[in-house]
């Protein structure tokens, strides 16, 4: 957590990057081949005796194996789906739950290890280098993830959603202002301080660097982009790892493409959240069908 409040800090340095919409799709760092082999292994499913099937797999992004849990309700779909992205140290296990409840709704989720963060060594030019491709790297790979399910018979490929939490919530921003095949983003505890409240704290020899470099890949740049009414925002009012000005700051520059909602919590989401975040999707994904029979459908 200590380390999701850093990158939180240094990326937010460099939130206020203007230009017109145009302007920055055309300089957008998250372009990758999308027409690569993802190289989808299934191996097997993991549980038995559950109505959802959790299927163990991995796929490629930008060369490196990404290791996935694939949840599928019962039956042959078509499936709406959903992407779940975890916060800083977490992995593909950390909201499994949530992903079979999601799931017992008659929706296939897919829940990923992000790629590993960067060790801060070298010249800080050299961390601002690294903090860039870091998050470039965490973008594609929620994209590829998207490819990976287009790509499956049991998903329906139009109606496809993000669920993000901290780090994967700040990464779901900027998937939601550059990957329109996405229908619906719901972002937990994403946040991202005013660039002016850390612009003069760099010293002045760093100022290009960290403009160019962190610039780039600023969550508040970018949920600019986001169609409207396409996210909810749900934060706590006891956040304690990132700052309500910073939730704040993220709400603002997202503007028309979100609703916040505010819940008695702290970092962590509450069962009031989890349970509107499974509703809330759900209904944007246009999915009213019967609770798989013997299964959770939420907290």
């Amino acid at each position: 957590m200590k380390a999701l409040a850093l990158f939180a800090a240094i990326v937010a340095i460099t939130g206020g990057c203007g230009g017109s919409k145009s302007d920055q799709a055309e300089r957008s760092p998250f372009t990758y081949d999308a027409s690569a082999p993802l190289h989808y292994v299934d191996r097997g499913v993991v549980n038995h005796g559950y109505p959802i099937a959790v299927h163990d797999v991995s796929f490629t992004s930008s060369g490196k194996r990404i290791d996935a849990m694939f949840v599928v309700p019962p039956g042959k779909g078509p499936f709406p789906a959903v992407v779940y992205l975890h916060g800083t140290g977490g992995d593909r296990t950390e909201f499994l739950v949530p992903a079979t409840w999601m799931a017992a709704r008659g929706v296939a989720t897919l829940t990923i290890t992000m790629p590993e963060q960067p060790t801060m060594t070298g010249t800080t030019s050299q961390k601002l280098v690294a903090q860039r491709k870091a998050a470039v790297a965490s973008v594609v790979a929620a994209r590829r993830a998207v490819d990976l399910l287009q790509s499956l018979p049991q998903v329906d490929d139009d109606r496809i959603a993000l669920v993000g939490w901290s780090s994967g919530a700040r990464v779901g921003a900027i998937v939601a202002g550059v990957d329109q095949r996405v229908k619906a983003f719901d972002l937990l505890s994403a946040g991202s301080p005013p660039v002016s409240e850390y612009a003069a704290q760099a010293p002045a020899e760093l100022r290009p660097a960290v403009e160019q470099e962190l610039g780039a890949v600023d969550p508040l740049r970018w949920v600019k982009l986001a169609p409207a009414n396409s996210i909810l925002l749900q934060d706590g009012t006891s956040d304690e790892v990132v700052p309500k000005a910073a939730l704040d700051a993220l709400a603002a520059a997202a503007g028309k493409a979100a609703e916040v909602r505010w819940y008695d919590q702290g970092h962590a989401p509450s069962n009031a959240a989890w349970a509107d975040q499974l509703d809330w999707t759900a209904d944007r994904l246009g999915v009213d069908g019967p609770v798989v029979t013997g299964a959770a459908a939420g907290p």
